[in-house]
């Protein structure tokens, strides 16, 4: 606290050890992983369809329909919070993992669409074609040659994504209430306030904690990301 720019006199791997205990990081960490697998895969499936029927079927329906999704993307989910709670707890999702990942898979619907419908669009036409010629139906042209091509987009969807899931604190705050449903994210955030709020390294350490997953991933993937993003900006 009196040297911020100085270096650590020493380094303490107990304060992760801590951290893990203190904030009860194994149930956050299941929900997080939980709510994050899921918020994706209901995203991908529903966001590939759309996108290939976007870029497949052109037409005013098509446009309006990607024009609709795009308007909706630049609505922050912080204006519209409080009617999101009341139609989940409508819907009898309040406060659950499913309200929260519903939210999550509509959130990033427009832009995993975005993202998809530019690289589906890119795809020669005669390709779609040749299957037709050798019976292949719309799903099988949507299953057997779309999606495999469409690979970089979806690595970038998927990667993009899943940091934006992981990370989200508003939304994760907001609907779920239960301590012991929260997220990793909003789970730290309430911890801090509570016990640790001057345990600084403890706190820290659980920061650096949920940080861990989006480096490595980022550094793994990062070839892909960047491809998939070029791709879909450019193609269509």
């Amino acid at each position: 606290m009196t040297k911020p720019w100085s270096l650590p006199e020493k380094f303490l791997f107990s304060n992760y050890s801590n951290a893990w205990q203190k904030a009860d990081f194994a149930v956050l960490t299941k929900n997080s992983v939980t709510i994050t697998a899921f918020s994706l895969l209901l995203m991908l499936v529903f966001a590939t369809m759309l996108a290939f029927a976007i870029s497949r079927y052109k037409g005013n329906l098509s446009q309006v329909t990607l024009i609709y999704l795009l308007a909706g993307q630049t609505i922050s989910a912080g204006m519209i919070i409080f009617p999101i709670v009341i139609v989940l707890r409508k819907l009898g999702f309040g406060s659950s993992h499913a309200g929260l990942i519903l939210t999550y898979a509509a959130g990033g619907l427009p832009f995993a669409v975005f993202v998809l419908q530019g690289f589906f669009a890119g795809i020669p036409y005669e390709l779609y074609e040749a299957g037709e010629i050798d019976g292949a139906g719309e799903f099988k042209i949507f299953a057997n040659i779309a999606i495999p091509l469409a690979k970089p987009a979806l690595a970038t969807v998927l990667l993009y994504q899943f940091m934006w899931v992981w990370n989200e604190f508003v939304l994760a705050f907001t609907i779920v209430s239960r301590p012991e449903k929260r997220t990793i994210i909003a789970g730290l955030y309430s911890v801090v306030n509570g016990y640790l709020n001057t345990d600084y390294v403890t706190a820290f350490a659980g920061a650096m904690i949920v940080c861990i997953p989006i480096i490595i991933i980022y550094l793994i993937f990062q070839k892909y990301l960047i491809q998939g993003l070029i791709a879909g900006a450019v193609k269509g």
